[in-house]
């Protein structure tokens, strides 16, 4: 029987796919509902984790008049801050991105998850500010999904008020939310992870949300 080399976590701390068991261990362990398994490979491991890893925006673009967004959330313990990351698509090709950061005492307490939660709610209200009616909302921790939904119960003031939130601005605007694994080298989902921890250093608070045409075009490095 082929050893097991490869773990994939699908819900955990952190999901994707490892390499250690260590790695995974610290990913699940003490986590509620944590679901993962060893595999032989890599290729085995990204199809137990399905749709999650198979997302690729590399040349995928959001229909006309609808806008496709990516968030992450970064947390530092020795600056006691947390940040947030969002990318935006447009159907036209056009990429932007925005950063914040928070030290709400209270918020700390969910670490990067408050940093993911900020990030959904300003990519929603950046979304509605600028005239769409429908969204997708990419994100790799379920509960920016799953508060909302009710699925999960919010059991902290914060979540609650994320949830109602979102709930409220759903009443606005159709808002897809879709799942991807964290660190699966998805680009678009890399790319709000770093400016996420952009954020951290370099974030004001949370910015004011505004118009398209005063952003400047997030353009790739070569």
């Amino acid at each position: 029987m082929a050893t097991k080399k490869v773990y994939a976590v699908k819900t955990g701390k952190v999901t994707g796919v490892f390499y250690t068991w260590e790695e995974c261990k610290a990913s699940v362990e003490g986590y509620p509902g944590a679901e993962y398994k060893g595999f032989s490979c890599p290729e085995e491991a990204k199809a137990y984790l399905g749709k999650a890893v198979q997302i690729s925006a590399d040349e995928e673009l959001p229909e006309q008049g609808e806008l496709l967004a990516y968030v992450d959330g970064s947390y530092d313990d020795s600056l006691k801050k947390y940040a947030f990351g969002c990318v935006f698509l447009l159907a036209d090709g056009r990429v932007f991105t925005q950063y914040g950061n928070g030290d709400n005492e209270q918020s700390l307490q969910h670490r990067n998850v408050t940093g993911e939660m900020l990030g959904a709610m300003y990519a929603v209200k950046f979304a509605m500010f600028n005239g769409f009616r429908k969204m997708e909302l990419r994100y790799d921790y379920q509960g920016i999904e799953k508060w909302v939904t009710g699925e999960w119960r919010s059991k902290t003031e914060l979540t609650g008020k994320y949830a109602d939130a979102m709930r409220e601005w759903g009443k606005s605007i159709e808002i897809k939310f879709t799942k991807v694994a964290a660190h699966a080298n998805v680009k678009y989902n890399e790319l709000a992870d770093r400016m996420a921890k952009t954020g951290l250093t370099e974030g004001d608070g949370v910015p004011k949300v505004c118009r398209l045409e005063d952003m400047e075009e997030w353009k790739q490095c070569d």
